[in-house]
């Protein structure tokens, strides 16, 4: 972890200061222990006034230039510390975007990752604690070497002092609170952006939409305006704590001014029990943090391990193959006695799949629960790997091709669409940049006009009520729309849609599908239905039957062979024609 934050720019100026706050803070208090010593022994001796007044000063001032000194630095360390945390943050989310899906699915990867996380923001610890340590072994060290050669308080004074102290104290708490409140708002867009990344429903659309970058900006441009608010809280502390050495300097040096007459004045006795006992309880209290530090560093240091292994979690899918796709009318991709296992499982998903897609072909999948289809579109798409077999795209295996450029061939429609805390506008073309007639155009063919229309935001709506309590919570169909109008949106070269109109009426479904039966006309297109009304956009139906293309061909062929898809097509033909009987009576 060391090398890691040594690594970043940010790091290697916290290691600085800290070390020299560290060192400041082990000498100087064995230099504050010493200076009574010298006063004695100048009261003493020739009990010169001027030197005697010096070294008050001295005395007085130590704690306060060191209060000063560190609180001002804190602030910038502060600075430091959010920035290096926000690239740690990112880091982690980056590594989670990146990571293969059927990492993001494995239960034990799952395991590593939620208790890493939550080492993410106490890396800098590890320093902390560590600068910490050393700070006590010079202290231990200094103190050890002076005990080898041996010093009470006015009680009104003090509780002034005491009670100025609070007044200070609160007064920083309450500024602290107000701070805190209004990192809070900012940290409310942070937890949403970041559960992306990790929740297995948006994790197939981060990928092959690869969203990855726009989230993470998103993120670090929220993270960064609640930092400015952070250093506020820094300014408040540092503020608070140059109040507070100027208390304890006038505490010191009034206490000294005191005793040194009592001294001058022979009403006290002079002796080295000062240097000592101050010595030794600085001895008591530096062997307290060394012990202490080391058992925080220790403990630490396991969660540290558990980080550094999530991080160094390999990247299979992100890093195989460099080849660039093309797909055009001339295209296909096939696969080619193609079986799959679900890790730990014994079960096929798929077994020995051999099947076709070319170029502007339109492919209607259809089959019961646990047939294979969606296994079928995680394979297509990289999101799994074969067990056994392989997929080409015209006639290279799709390994071979680079994995970003491979999944922008795909703009899919999933029935477990995921919407983002972001605006309506925004769920649709996920960028920060875009096309704003090509957005409307996608609206409008989507169904989903009468929604912006219906919004005083228009585009800009916020969807759900996280951070805006004019947001929005679509409905099932609003939501399957946005998700649709997001594939036209972007209009890569292969349309998949699993489901695209489970949550829409049947009027709905219809006006959709004839939208899309225009708008694909020029595309490949995968459906997976349950509704077999939808084979009317299929040049071709594959019916999955465990794991297996059971039947394949046109409707008319499918239907007249009288297999599987005949039974299917009659059974829904047969709800339909009973349930419009009963409406019609």
């Amino acid at each position: 972890m060391l090398k890691y934050i040594w690594s970043v720019k940010d790091g290697k100026k916290y290691i600085f200061l800290k070390s020299f706050i560290s060192i400041v803070n082990a000498v100087l208090p064995i230099a504050l222990v010493s200076m009574p010593g010298l006063i004695i022994n100048e009261l003493m001796g020739e009990r010169r006034v001027g030197i005697i007044l010096i070294l008050i000063g001295i005395t007085a001032s130590i704690p306060c230039i060191q209060s000063i000194v560190v609180s001002s630095l804190d602030v910038y360390l502060n600075a430091l510390r959010y920035r290096f945390m926000i690239k740690v943050k990112s880091d982690f989310i980056s590594h989670c975007a990146d990571m293969d899906y059927e990492s993001m699915e494995n239960p034990d990867i799952q395991t590593i990752k939620e208790r890493a996380e939550g080492t993410t923001s106490d890396t800098l610890d590890t320093f902390e604690y560590l600068s910490g340590l050393i700070s006590a072994i010079i202290s231990v060290i200094m103190c050890a070497s002076v005990i080898s050669v041996l010093n009470p308080l006015i009680l009104i004074f003090v509780i002034l002092i005491v009670l100025s102290n609070y007044v200070n104290g609160k007064w920083l708490n309450q500024k602290t609170y107000s701070v805190d409140k209004e990192i809070s708002k900012y940290n409310r867009y942070g937890w949403p952006i970041v559960s992306y990344f990790y929740d297995s429903k948006y994790a197939k659309e981060i990928r092959l939409y690869n969203l990855k970058d726009y989230f993470i900006k998103l993120y670090n441009d929220k993270r960064n305006e609640a930092n400015r608010f952070g250093i506020k809280s820094s300014i408040y502390s540092r503020n608070s704590s140059i109040v507070a050495a100027i208390i304890s300097f006038a505490q010191t040096a009034a206490l000294y001014i005191y005793f040194v007459f009592k001294v001058i004045k022979n009403e006290l006795a002079v002796g080295n029990m000062t240097i000592y006992m101050g010595i030794v309880l600085q001895f008591v209290n530096s062997l307290g943090n060394l012990t202490n530090g080391y058992l925080k560093l220790s403990m630490l240091s396991l969660n540290v391990r558990e980080l550094i292994e999530f991080m160094q979690i390999p990247l299979k899918n992100i890093h195989m193959g460099s080849k660039a796709p093309v797909w055009d009318s001339n295209s296909y991709i096939e696969f080619k006695n193609v079986s799959f296992k679900y890790p730990g499982s014994e079960k096929y998903a798929l077994k020995n799949m051999s099947i076709t897609i070319r170029g502007n072909e339109k492919l209607c999948i259809v089959g019961e629960n646990g047939s294979g289809k969606s296994t079928f579109i995680k394979l297509l798409t990289r999101l799994y790997m074969p067990s056994e077999g392989e997929i080409l795209l015209n006639g290279i295996n799709i390994n071979e091709y680079d994995y970003f450029q491979y999944i922008n061939l795909f703009a899919p429609v999933f029935q477990d669409y995921a919407l983002y805390n972001i605006s309506l506008g925004e769920n649709i073309v996920m960028a920060s940049k875009y096309d704003r007639e090509r957005l409307k155009s996608a609206i409008k063919k989507s169904g989903l006009s009468s929604t912006v229309n219906s919004n005083k935001n228009g585009y800009d709506t916020i969807i759900y009520k996280w951070y805006d309590e004019e947001g929005i919570e679509p409905s099932g169909g609003e939501g399957q729309k946005i998700a649709m109008a997001r594939a036209l949106y972007h209009n890569r070269p292969i349309y998949i849609l699993d489901e695209p109109t489970a949550a829409l009426d049947p009027m709905a479904e219809y006006e959709i599908y004839t939208q899309f039966h225009n708008m694909i006309h020029d595309k490949c297109a995968i459906l997976i239905t349950h509704r077999l009304s939808a084979v009317q956009l299929a040049d071709t139906v594959a019916v999955f039957d465990n794991g297996k293309v059971a039947e394949y061909g046109t409707h008319k062929e499918l239907y007249a062979n009288g297999g599987i898809y005949t039974e299917m097509f009659d059974k829904q033909a047969k709800f339909y024609r009973e349930e419009n009987r009963t409406e019609n009576t």
